[in-house]
């Protein structure tokens, strides 16, 4: 199923700015905080250091390797894997594209490439909304969970997105089992991993979620109340 390794995730988006605005918006640590960050500190010169804290106990640190000012900036952390952001000006905006390099195999490091390539697009598009809008969304982003692993389904004609672990004491222990296909969650058909995370992370913790599964070639449906994202105990 999974022959090859993952070693680069990358996504695109456009925006109606300037390749200036949007570089302003990556390099200058109060703009960043503005759409990505809780906190950052950027020393904006080759060899210098990058640090930044994203809340939910996330934070990245790196260092500049390439930098071509409103088109290019290329950051290695630690492991030597890199994030590479790319600006091109384009009729009435910019696109801008991150890539991020590694190496992901397995069943684990397809989930996580596929949660990496999630939270890429949804910082993606709050950047898109602060810079068009003056609208900063993360307070919706990443704020309920129900507790279970998985990944877009590979090499079959079926579509959905395979559980392959659930994490004990959260809504889905004892109700969803590894193995199951998530085929729709509410009124949206899953046929990615992103298509299931994206309703369930930006939904109010405590509400409940309708989940349609596969089981065994039969499909069941559960009800599951959403927890707060990352906890464990389940809501009462």
């Amino acid at each position: 199923m999974f022959d090859s390794p993952i070693t680069s995730v990358k996504r695109e988006t456009f925006i109606r700015t300037t390749p200036e605005r949007v570089w302003k918006a990556l390099t200058n640590p109060a703009e960043r905080n503005r759409w990505e960050t809780r906190q950052a500190n950027i020393d904006l010169r080759i060899d210098g250091k990058i640090e930044l804290d994203y809340g939910w106990g996330v934070d990245y640190v790196g260092t500049i390797v390439e930098m071509e000012e409103n088109a290019r900036l290329v950051i290695k952390d630690e492991s030597d894997d890199l994030t590479i952001w790319t600006l091109q000006a384009v009729e009435e905006g910019t696109v801008v594209v991150l890539e991020y390099t590694g190496l992901w195999a397995g069943a684990f490091g397809f989930m996580t490439a596929e949660d990496m390539g999630f939270g890429t697009e949804q910082l993606l598009r709050n950047m898109v909304t602060v810079l068009e809008e003056e609208q900063d969304n993360r307070d919706t982003y990443w704020t309920s969970w129900i507790g279970v692993n998985h990944h877009t389904l590979l090499n079959s004609t079926q579509k959905g997105s395979v559980i392959i672990k659930v994490i004990p004491g959260t809504p889905a222990e004892g109700i969803l089992l590894e193995g199951d296909i998530l085929l729709r969650v509410n009124d949206r058909i899953v046929e990615t991993f992103s298509d299931f995370e994206r309703v369930v992370t930006m939904t109010v913790p405590g509400q409940t979620l309708t989940v349609s599964i596969l089981r065994d070639g039969e499909q069941q449906q559960f009800t599951l109340d959403a927890v707060p994202f990352g906890e464990k105990k389940i809501a009462s």
